[in-house]
């Protein structure tokens, strides 16, 4: 996706906002055990996952034990989403996924508050509202209501307002999809500010 707006960028305005969502819902904070097949440098998923994510300079961590919890780091990108016009969000979203499939960590606070520091964003601010069973609740309720709408997998992409598709998917459909949602659902451009 990100190939695809840069290639485009001169033709559209692009702004990435980041929903929560869960495919493990009940998973306890301290996270729940990795299959061994899931980490099988012979299994092809695991061989199609590392090879995709080499092709982009990234580094699959297949040595995890544990599926972490992503209520915090969901709450996290909430929080960046509310701040300063939700511009720090997808910085945030990618930190977090290289906190968890690069470096294999956990996502609890401490993380994700250091993660809040790194995008500019007030660590405090972070730490208080990611720990607040208030936000907590409501980040859960949204992945919920995601869910309930017939989500069913990562990711799960929209344009415009419009649900495309889902799955990783190779940056020329990205740029012909965004054609195609320009053309059929186009977006008012934001009133300028004075």
């Amino acid at each position: 996706m990100e190939k695809a707006m840069d290639t485009l960028s001169s033709e559209f305005e692009f702004r990435v906002r980041w929903e929560p969502y869960m495919l493990r819902p009940q998973t306890p904070p301290e996270g729940l055990p990795i299959p061994d097949g899931y980490r099988d440098p012979n299994n092809p998923r695991v061989q199609y996952l590392r090879s995709v994510a080499s092709s982009l300079g990234l580094d699959f961590n297949t040595n995890r034990k544990m599926f972490a919890s992503t209520m915090t780091g969901h709450a996290l990108l909430e929080y960046a989403k509310q701040v300063d016009d939700g511009d720090k969000q997808d910085d945030v979203a990618e930190k977090l996924f290289k906190k968890c499939f690069t470096d294999a960590d956990d996502l609890q606070v401490d993380t994700c508050v250091n993660i809040a520091g790194e995008c500019g964003l007030d660590k405090e601010k972070a730490r208080e509202y990611i720990q607040d069973e208030r936000n907590l609740n409501s980040v859960f309720n949204k992945a919920m209501s995601w869910s309930n709408r017939g989500i069913s997998g990562v990711p799960t992409f929209y344009f415009n307002g419009q649900k495309m598709f889902s799955g990783a998917q190779e940056s020329d459909v990205f740029q012909h999809m965004f054609k195609v949602v320009a053309e059929k659902y186009p977006v008012d451009p934001p009133a300028s500010k004075s």
